[in-house]
């Protein structure tokens, strides 16, 4: 589905579907931003700036074409005129067009809403679940993390949930995002924790020749 909505880059935020963030808003274009997406759907573009962000920040910095449509379900305005705000993700998106606009960034999106109706195998999913347990184990996350199997969530939200909330690099999780597919995204989810795994293995102890190795989850 295409849509107009308000674009708000950043250069170390990643939304995902079916995920809560939430946001402070204390620059002037995008407090200007929030109150016109909350006077109507509350919805935004999140977007990820590309290297070399810095220089440009105040101006127009490249983005990248995928982003994630999140829709304002909490706001708290402060006397200062800054916001808190509660984004939920809906769907990734490509960005079509950037639309002229001021004070803030305005895009043409086209939604992939199609990239969740494929389902992951129960096969896949336990592999993916293993090694994410491991992982959280291993990194000492337990206590911070747990409330995401706690919470009953179907396996596309689980995936999601693990790409947002375990501790990759914000390009890392752009390239999780741009995935085709869940399936896809499931696979570079598992791809990038076996890689974490085998860091700290490297930083630990010495490896084996050929230990090092793991069946791909695709």
């Amino acid at each position: 589905m295409n849509m107009t909505v308000p674009l708000f880059p950043l250069p170390n935020v990643v939304l995902f579907p079916k995920t809560l963030r939430p946001l402070h808003i204390f620059e002037p274009r995008y407090r200007a931003m929030i109150a016109e997406a909350i006077s109507g759907e509350g919805l935004i573009g999140m977007m990820f700036l590309k290297d070399g962000w810095e220089n440009q920040y105040d101006q127009n910095p490249p983005m990248e074409s995928i982003g994630c449509l999140g829709r304002i379900i909490q706001h708290n305005q402060l006397p200062d005129g800054r916001y808190y705000i509660t984004l939920l993700g809906i769907s990734s998106f490509e960005l079509i067009s950037e639309i002229p606009s001021e004070p803030f960034r305005t895009g043409m999106i086209e939604t992939r809403e199609e990239l969740s109706e494929e389902i992951l195998s129960p096969l896949l999913f336990e592999r993916l679940s293993n090694v994410v347990d491991e992982m959280v184990e291993t990194l000492d996350l337990t206590r911070e993390l747990s409330w995401i199997k706690e919470s009953n969530l179907d396996h596309e939200s689980l995936v999601h949930h693990w790409s947002a909330f375990l501790p990759f690099t914000p390009t890392e999780k752009q390239f999780l995002l741009e995935s085709p597919s869940i399936r896809i995204e499931a696979g570079r989810l598992y791809d990038l924790l076996l890689f974490r795994k085998f860091e700290l293995l490297e930083d630990t102890s010495s490896i084996e020749p050929g230990s090092g190795t793991c069946d791909p989850l695709l």
